[in-house]
């Protein structure tokens, strides 16, 4: 015989046969089925299958197979290959480790005679915690070394599909190989990867409930701030940086899972003053605004940006409910900027005088074309109209003013050199001096433009 398998240690001799009292053959047997080593048996539910006892562990390095002496295939009344009939369910289980003998895996006999004890009771019941050997003294006695099985009762129990024995078996050569996507099997599947390997059960599983895999929506944070785009350079302001975050979705098949990223751990503010540590939390995506008052002005941008950190994301689960790590979040973080820029005010002459102005609405120093003013005042021989753009402003640029047309009702180029008297002067915005460049209309174009009130447009090049 190659193995052992039948061939228990020796144990009560008994003469002759077991059998009942003479006169009550009919009547009673000689044990319950529940009773033995293996074979077939009978539960009520499966919890009661579950519970079929191994020989308990003691503290020292198991040896449950040992005791049961038929060579290392059972251990108290649970044997490789018993089958039991679950009433409740109306179905019959094997037990077979996981791993082996096409329980999601193809080890065989070589590689389970191989194991120790304690490796392979928690095989045989993997929902119990066995010794496999001891710590190292002092102090006495030694700590015993334990291992648990995964904790899932059913990885040993394999349900028995009536009918043959539901494997597929194909007639095709293993080389040929699918043209197309069938349901969850994907184009160049082979005859090799099918036959003699999965049950007819496993291929329609697969055709008709293919697996299907969540998608992410990434987090994401963002700031913002409450003042408008445009500040006069050297504006004291009171301002507010609001901040906000969004923790992303797991959805499968458009059903969500809950949020992608973990929640919030931390998020700071630099950038034009700072820097800021906000508080985060208790909500999972909550960051705390910041104020900041008496802020400055500074010329062109004035920028703040927001980094946002969040934890490790929860698991990802595929239609089947199995963990899908390759798309689980693992921490980081996540940035957003807000800004305005600051800008000195064009200046635009009033009726008062050729020494009084006003502001006209802040435009970005970035702006080079179609900037409208309108002078509503009629000149008149001493009063001239007059525009005039700081030198930040024109940064180098050559400025062209042109005037509307009521005739072509349309604004038109004009000789800047013939129609305007261009000087270098100072403003004083927000208490600083400041150079501007004012264009101031020539006292002998001003004839055409009596009660005419025009406006112009100012372009740069």
């Amino acid at each position: 015989m190659a193995t052992n398998f039948n061939l228990p240690a020796a144990g009560s001799v008994f003469p002759g046969f077991i059998g009942p009292d003479v006169g009550l053959e009919d009547q009673l047997g000689i044990l319950h089925s529940f009773n033995i080593i293996g074979g077939h048996s009978e539960m009520p539910a499966l919890q009661d299958m579950y519970e079929i006892p191994i020989a308990p562990d003691v503290g020292i390095i198991y040896a449950g197979f040992t005791a049961n002496g038929d060579g290392g295939w059972s251990t108290g009344r649970r044997r490789i290959g018993q089958t039991v009939y679950v009433i409740e369910e109306d179905k019959t289980y094997r037990l077979i480790p996981k791993g082996y003998w096409g329980n999601d895996g193809e080890l065989g006999m070589t590689e389970w005679l191989a194991l120790s004890e304690p490796d392979k009771a928690i095989l045989i019941d993997p929902t119990i915690t066995v010794t496999y050997g001891q710590g190292t003294p002092p102090p006495f006695p030694p700590p015993a070394l334990t291992q648990t099985g995964t904790g899932n009762a059913a990885d040993c129990w394999v349900e028995i599909v009536g009918g043959g024995d539901n494997i597929y078996t194909s007639n095709l050569a293993d080389s040929i190989a699918m043209t197309e996507d069938v349901g969850g099997m994907p184009s160049g599947t082979a005859v090799s990867d099918l036959t003699n390997v999965k049950t007819y059960d496993q291929l329609f599983d697969t055709i008709l409930f293919p697996t299907s895999y969540p998608t992410a929506g990434q987090p994401s944070t963002s700031l913002s701030d409450n003042v408008s785009n445009l500040q006069t350079i050297g504006a004291t302001i009171d301002m507010i940086l609001n901040t906000t975050a969004n923790l992303g979705n797991i959805s499968l098949n458009g059903v969500s899972q809950g949020q992608y990223a973990g929640n919030v751990i931390a998020a700071s503010i630099t950038g034009e003053s700072g820097p800021y540590t906000l508080g985060v939390g208790p909500a999972g995506n909550a960051i705390d605004n910041q104020p900041n008052n008496n802020f400055v002005v500074q010329i062109g941008s004035n920028s703040w940006t927001l980094t946002t950190t969040f934890d490790d994301g929860p698991m990802p689960l595929d239609s089947t409910g199995a963990d899908y790590p390759s798309l689980q979040y693992s921490s980081g973080t996540k940035t957003n900027s807000t800004s305005f820029e600051g800008v000195y005010p064009i200046k635009l002459g009033t009726s008062v005088s050729n020494n009084d102005f006003e502001n006209r609405g802040l435009e970005s120093h970035a702006n080079g074309n179609n900037i409208e003013c309108s002078q509503a005042y009629d000149e008149d021989g001493v009063t001239s109209h007059r525009i005039a753009i700081s030198d930040a402003m024109i940064a180098g640029r050559n400025v062209m003013i042109e005037q509307w047309s009521t005739v072509s009702n349309s604004y038109g180029a004009v000789t800047m050199a013939n129609e305007y008297v261009i000087t270098q002067t100072q403003f004083t915005i927000e208490g600083n001096p400041v150079n501007y460049t004012l264009f101031t209309k020539s006292l002998t174009q001003q004839g055409g433009d009596v009660n005419g009130q025009p406006n112009y447009r100012i372009n740069f090049s």
